[in-house]
């Protein structure tokens, strides 16, 4: 019999976006689903009766004050009742197989699975996203061991999450962190391609900019030389425009990778 799954979605503010996750999630084959765990982040006004979906076990978590979807899930994580903890985003949407899938792949000897992103908006920054997953999926093989976990889509044994996850701090790319503290512990974060989810991927050019530069900020830091080499590599797209959106947004990641970071916690 598989492991119980406990489903975490961190939420701010966006009532509408968690209630269609919620609808979505009950679609799904429920039948590996322990519970689901929302973690308020500070919504103002609080979550509410966006939760209430019939045939959900949810729960309500919440921080008093807005933390990040990182430390969100890591809260998730500590109060979940179930051996597994799998992560969507709440402007996400899930197929109707993923809780399945992830009974089936989520296997003793793998630390934690990941699944392929799919957009369910339009528009040019939707596109260079999805591109830049896209071209993160090229080549894989089901069951390959990776060097990214997407905390929008991805399940991890919750024994192992909690003793590899290290300072949960909210910035982007923080998610790949699980990668490094699962493989201190001999485990691996495999590719799940069957597991899928659509994914909201627009959200502005302000926050892509920043999220990119961030990202970089939190990334190992690169020389100015190496970094203006990878400057001119060439950038996924099928479109001029969204080829050009990326390489904008490359250079805001380079950018990020060129400061150096502050001494702090953390790996």
């Amino acid at each position: 019999m598989a492991a119980p799954i406990t489903v975490i979605i961190p939420s701010r503010d966006r009532y509408r976006d968690l209630r269609r996750c919620l609808l979505a999630l009950a679609e799904c084959d429920t039948a590996p689903l322990h519970e689901v765990l929302v973690v308020d982040d500070g919504s103002r006004p609080r979550v509410g009766d966006a939760v209430a979906v019939g045939g959900l076990p949810v729960r309500v978590l919440r921080n008093d004050r807005p933390l990040g979807a990182t430390p969100a899930r890591s809260l998730g994580a500590e109060h979940a009742r179930s051996d597994i903890v799998a992560f969507l985003d709440d402007d996400a949407l899930p197929r109707a197989d993923w809780l399945t899938r992830i009974a089936a792949e989520l296997t003793p000897g793998r630390g934690a699975i990941t699944g392929r992103v799919l957009p369910f908006d339009s528009g040019l920054l939707s596109a260079a996203r999805q591109s830049r997953y896209l071209e993160r999926y090229r080549g894989l093989e089901p069951g390959q061991r990776v060097t990214f976990f997407a905390g929008g889509n991805g399940a991890v044994w919750r024994a192992e999450f909690l003793a590899a996850r290290g300072t949960a701090r909210d910035v982007p790319g923080a998610d790949n962190d699980l990668v490094t503290g699962l493989a201190e512990r001999g485990l691996g974060v495999h590719f799940a391609p069957a597991m899928v989810i659509v994914h909201r991927n627009g959200k502005g050019l302000v926050r892509a900019v920043r999220d990119a530069y961030g990202s970089g900020h939190h990334a190992r830091p690169l020389p100015v030389r190496d970094a203006l080499r990878h400057a001119a590599r060439p950038v996924p797209g099928p479109t001029a425009p969204v080829r050009l959106t990326n390489r904008m947004l490359n250079i805001a990641h380079l950018a990020g990778r060129s400061v150096p970071r502050a001494a702090g916690p953390g790996r």
